[in-house]
């Protein structure tokens, strides 16, 4: 998988930039490339909508939530599908600070979970990974197939050149099939201090102006969240390493990603003094 560098970026005005690798904040329903350090979140209504949030009745699919929150109301709710990846993303606000997710893949883990809000970074992360080398293969071999055209159609009694360029023209299809099976642009939000990704979301899926308007009102609800807690940052940095641990023990969080988190906050200037 070819390496990737990410830089920050916020997403602002009309589309996304085509840059390889973006961090993206968003302020209202516009998309551009600036640097900032607050979020204004004026202006923006948060509909409620009815969802189900019953879990999926699937036994492979794992979900355990220690602290049982139980559902007074429900604030929006987003789906994300991919049939080539065999991908089902359903996300769920409720109680004004709550997210829950409902995640399967097709050969892989299925599992449920809930964050809270006030512990994410209210700024999204763009990761995005081209398969180029599928891509290439996939036109070299139609160019290939084409010589062999070509050259059959000069000599008629040529079945091998046929042959050969229809078996290539099979080949070429499905290398372009796992250049879009392999290639990913995704969105992030990941935890204010550990650094954590905590959930990430398939780029304009299922479409632009719907997944803007989502990923906008996460921000909002993130901001909202923080606010209600009223917390200075000492309290802040103590309850998300607790809201880490908890996710750890759920077999949310690697080890080994909350031991890396668990470093930053421990390093930070506000946990030190506190």
């Amino acid at each position: 998988m070819p390496q990737v560098k990410i830089e920050p970026a916020e997403i602002e005005a009309a589309a996304i930039e085509p840059v390889e690798i973006e961090v993206a904040e968003i302020e209202t329903a516009e998309l551009k490339t600036v640097e900032v350090e607050a979020i204004d979140v004026e202006g923006i209504d948060v509909v409620a909508a009815e969802i189900d949030l019953q879990p999926v009745s699937e036994d492979s699919t794992e979900f355990f939530d220690s602290e049982e929150i139980a559902v007074e109301h429900v604030n929006f709710e987003f789906e994300q599908s991919n049939k080539l990846q065999g991908m089902l993303r359903q996300l769920s606000v409720f109680n004004d600070s709550q997210c829950y997710q409902s995640i399967k893949n097709k050969h892989r883990r299925k599992y449920k979970f809930r964050i809270d809000l006030a512990y994410l970074d209210p700024r999204p992360f763009r990761l995005r990974n081209t398969a180029w080398k599928w891509l290439y293969a996939s036109l070299a071999l139609w160019v290939l197939a084409g010589v062999y055209v070509f050259a059959g159609w000069f000599d008629h009694s040529s079945i091998a050149s046929l042959g050969i360029s229809t078996g290539i023209i099979v080949i070429a299809l499905l290398t372009l099939l796992a250049f879009f099976y392999r290639s990913h642009d995704t969105v992030y939000f990941r935890s204010q201090f550990g650094k954590i990704r905590l959930f990430e979301l398939a780029n304009n899926n299922p479409d632009k102006e719907s997944f803007r308007d989502f990923v906008n009102r996460i921000v909002v609800q993130i901001n909202k969240s923080k606010a209600a807690k009223n917390m200075d940052q000492s309290q802040l940095l103590a309850a998300e390493l607790k809201e880490l641990r908890r996710l750890k023990d759920e077999n949310i969080v690697p080890e080994e990603s909350y031991e890396k988190a668990k470093q930053q906050i421990f390093k930070h200037e506000a946990f030190k003094a506190a």
